[in-house]
């Protein structure tokens, strides 16, 4: 949990994680993940993307 998910309560938290496909919610370290790949030599030909790190409650 972070400062800015500390006001939400238990049950939006079981309601999102029911709501995703990986039945999770993100925690801040797999964010992390995702900002130190596109930081890193392998993203090297990726440009102006949009990623949702979300386990997948947003699909497009």
């Amino acid at each position: 949990m972070t400062d800015a998910s500390s006001a939400t309560s238990e049950e939006v938290f079981q309601l999102i994680e029911s709501s995703t496909p990986l039945r999770k919610v993100k925690d801040p370290a797999e964010v992390a993940d995702a900002i130190v790949f596109f930081a890193s030599p392998l993203a090297r030909a990726v440009t102006g993307q949009n990623l949702m790190v979300d386990g997948g409650l947003v699909m497009n």
